[in-house]
């Protein structure tokens, strides 16, 4: 890790608008003058500026077990890793804030419809944390939004590289762990039913922020839900007291040990799904069309802490133990499925959310 960052979805959309009317009062609004040689969409577009701390982008066509979701509300495959970022809905939903007219998608685009109708992005970021950007182009009846964010996440102290041999479900990968014990800040367990089944809280330095990593025994049905029972799981345990005689579950003790595997991964995909679909304005006649989706994910996890960034583009023309009680040394090793996802602990939605399946986004040995 050349510097400690987490990188996020690059995603473009390009529109065109099929005219049908000689003036488009929609292209009055917020009206900005737009130089492709120093345009920031334009940029974003190119993949400029953005990727310098990992290696060139990978198409995601080239991954063939992994997958980008437009929404965490898809299917998780039995053999993919699924990967959300919610720049693609902060991109898209700008469009209309900016020009104060909803976006109208049709039943014949159910994609892009589904994107048009999440709200999941919501609350993910404070204003100040990410960035959008709006061009019209009154002669060429184009629209160009942006999104983007980068977060540094890093852990005020570095954990250990396991040296060991560690399988990912029969693949060595590169870990990092940490033993717990008193003074022990860098991780909480949420929940923990067994080594098979537990869910732990990463805490980097800036507090505002976490990092969860949830290793179920039962897989959930989409990455929605996998996100809604972790995002349960950490307010339910706000509230919970536990027993005296469960409260050894979430200690994080001298002879409990966490093994997690090392994530990297640099991709970009272009949504052959969302592309060609088409839209309108509220009150308007001009229909657009979807020409280009664009979008890059970059995202590192190691002992040094998280990195992520993330950007995206549209253009569219026109506690104490009871005495005797036993205490079981907890060996959790990340080495099956497992959920991550990076928030705020103040959201229930996260900017960052992957479902690992299998090896493709894990460092090898």
């Amino acid at each position: 890790m050349k510097s400690l960052r987490l990188t996020m979805p690059l995603l473009a959309l390009l529109f065109v608008c099929c005219k049908q009317e000689e003036n488009n009062p929609s292209h009055s609004v917020e009206v900005i003058e737009f130089k492709e040689e120093d345009s920031s969409i334009a940029g974003f577009i190119e993949g400029q500026g953005s990727e310098s701390n990992f290696d060139p982008a990978a198409d995601i066509t080239f991954f063939k077990q992994t997958q980008f979701f437009a929404t965490p509300q898809h299917e998780l495959s039995d053999n993919k890793n699924a990967i959300y970022c919610p720049t693609l809905a902060l991109a898209w939903h700008q469009i209309g804030k900016t020009l104060d007219k909803p976006i109208v998608v049709s039943d014949t685009y159910p994609n892009l419809q589904e994107l048009n109708n999440y709200n999941g992005y919501k609350g993910s970021l404070k204003d100040s944390e990410y960035q959008t950007a709006v061009e019209i182009i009154t002669n060429t009846f184009e629209i160009k939004a942006s999104a983007k964010f980068t977060k540094l996440l890093p852990f005020s102290e570095p954990m250990e590289v396991y040296t060991s041999l560690f399988p990912f479900k029969g693949k060595n990968v590169e870990a990092f762990y940490v033993w717990g014990g008193h003074g022990e800040y860098r991780v909480n367990i949420v929940d923990y039913k067994n080594d098979n089944d537990f869910m732990v809280r990463l805490n980097p330095k800036d507090r505002n922020h976490e990092i969860l990593l949830w290793m179920p025994e039962e897989k959930p049905q989409s990455l929605q839900n996998a996100i809604e029972q972790a995002t349960e799981m950490v307010e339910t345990r706000k509230m919970f007291k536990p027993t005296l005689s469960d409260a050894w579950r979430y200690k994080f003790t001298e002879e409990d040990q966490l093994v997690i595997p090392k994530i990297y991964f640099n991709l970009k995909s272009n949504y052959p799904d969302i592309t060609n679909n088409k839209f309108t304005l509220t009150g308007q006649t001009e229909l657009y069309n979807v020409e280009e989706v664009y979008q890059r994910i970059s995202f590192q996890l190691d002992e040094n802490g998280a990195i992520v960034e993330s950007e995206a583009e549209i253009v569219a023309t026109t506690e104490e133990m009871e005495p005797g009680e036993k205490i079981v040394p907890k060996k959790m090793l990340i080495n099956k499925p497992f959920l991550l996802l990076l928030k705020r602990r103040d959201s229930k939605n996260p900017y960052l959310a992957v479902w690992i399946e299998n090896t493709e986004l894990l460092v090898k040995k």
